[in-house]
């Protein structure tokens, strides 16, 4: 803090990444509930779309409790594939979101629900980009293996 001084700010500042979460939280399980709404229409194409884009939003919004159970050996293979995944995060998720949002548009006559599905995808897509930009980027040194030529 600049001079010493204590910044007070809102609980909501405070617990932005948490709330980030719930919202992510929230609309996953809003796509698990349109996406078995819609397994009753004719055209199950959405529904099987809305369905699998449950399971990877689900997944990615429970890796951070994930994260606290997790035991791997560092070095290991599933280690490593835990960084890449934990990786996954603020600006990338805000692409991934904003592009499975964009199906949801494509049908408005016929399926409603799916554009309320988009709006909840577009706005955890934002609150993660306004979580990157207010999130201290420390990244973690990259080892480098020296390659041996033989």
């Amino acid at each position: 803090m600049p001079n010493g001084e204590n910044i007070d700010r809102s609980c909501f500042c405070r617990h932005f990444t948490t709330f980030t979460h719930v919202i992510g939280i929230f609309t996953s399980v809003a796509m698990w509930w349109v996406g078995v709404m819609f397994t009753d229409k004719p055209d199950k194409r959405i529904a099987v779309y809305l369905l699998l884009c449950a399971i990877i939003v689900s997944f990615l919004e429970v890796v951070f409790l994930l994260d606290k159970c997790a035991f791997c050996r560092e070095g290991s293979c599933a280690f490593t594939l835990w960084k890449f995944i934990k990786a996954i995060d603020t600006w990338k998720r805000f692409i991934l979101y904003m592009g499975i949002s964009v199906v949801c548009y494509l049908h408005p006559k016929e399926y409603w629900e799916a554009i309320i599905i988009g709006i909840f995808l577009d706005v955890t897509a934002l609150f993660y980009l306004m979580l990157g930009f207010r999130k201290k980027n420390n990244r973690e040194e990259y080892k480098y293996r020296q390659l041996e030529v033989k």
